[in-house]
């Protein structure tokens, strides 16, 4: 698995190269052409060109950046669906079964949600603090292809491990989420349907909200063994960073967490949560900064 992301990330990051090769070609020759006396009278276009060039050549520095990015934060036998091949599975009728691990506010997009793309309308929703106490329920899928869903593909991938631990063989989580499903343009909607939710504990989001807002509330004044800075960083890196760091510290020891992404609010506690560790506080500074610490408990 982990040798077949590599070969795939090298074969993007070679192409990357080769573009930024040619992006720098083709704007020598550019500047080379546009020089003659000519066409040197309109330097509005010749802004145009360069700006153009430049703004090509770092999206590119920008891809290649990404795939390192995702070579860091891969999680080892959690394998990804790109958008484009969960939609070619549903156009062509071959639709897994897509858990959306989001709330019901982002699900159907709710009044007060900033994106309003709502969800995609085979998917069944299962919010990630419910997945646990539902796992019984899906063992009928236990072979099925399943996709997880979050916003940014962060979240999905805890789900999808927890999952595959469960002994579900063919999980995948989708890689960039809703967010880059509704980049694509892909198909959504705010619709609700009756069979919209998939074993939907009420119980269990209650209790989970309640215990956050306690959680928050408390102080604490024990050590800090490490200190995750996700600041300014959006989904789905906030929780892979958090994840990794955790693992490298021993049960019992205190990690600490910041981050300004607004999902993180809920990410970060769900993914505490389904994974059994201690959410000991949250904390919101008047910047929109959260604070979280994390006792590791297995």
């Amino acid at each position: 698995m982990f040798l077949d992301l590599y070969g795939e990330i090298f074969s993007d990051i070679s192409g990357y190269i080769w573009e930024i090769i040619d992006a720098f070609v083709i704007s020598n020759n550019l500047y080379y052409y546009h020089s003659s006396e000519s066409i040197m009278e309109n330097s509005d276009t010749i802004k145009e060109i360069e700006i153009s060039t430049r703004r090509m050549v770092l999206k590119l520095l920008k891809l290649f950046l990404f795939s390192l990015i995702r070579l860091r934060f891969y999680i080892p036998g959690v394998p990804e669906i790109k958008v484009d091949q969960l939609y070619e599975l549903i156009k062509t009728n071959n639709a897994p079964l897509i858990l959306d691990t989001r709330d019901k506010i982002e699900f159907y997009a709710l009044e007060g949600l900033g994106k309003k793309y709502g969800h995609i309308p085979s998917a069944k929703l299962l919010p990630i603090f419910q997945l646990n106490a539902n796992l019984k329920h899906l063992s009928s899928f236990k072979d099925d292809l399943i996709v997880t869903i979050c916003p940014g593909g962060g979240a999905s991938l805890v789900a999808a491990e927890i999952m595959i631990e469960a002994g579900f063989t063919n999980v995948h989580s989708l890689r960039g989420g809703m967010n880059k499903w509704s980049r694509k343009g892909y198909p959504t909607t705010r619709a609700k349907a009756d069979d919209d939710l998939i074993y939907l504990i009420e119980d269990v989001e209650t209790e989970f909200l309640e215990s956050i807002a306690k959680i928050s509330e408390e102080k604490y004044m024990g050590e800090i063994h490490k200190t995750v800075d996700a600041r300014n960083l959006s989904c789905p890196k906030p929780v892979l960073m958090s994840k990794k760091a955790l693992g490298k510290l021993d049960i019992g020891q205190v990690l600490e967490i910041l981050a300004t992404d607004p999902g993180s609010k809920r990410d970060i506690p769900a993914w505490v949560h389904v994974t059994g560790q201690e959410l000991i506080s949250i904390k919101e500074n008047d910047s929109k900064e959260f604070r979280f610490l994390v006792r590791r408990l297995k």
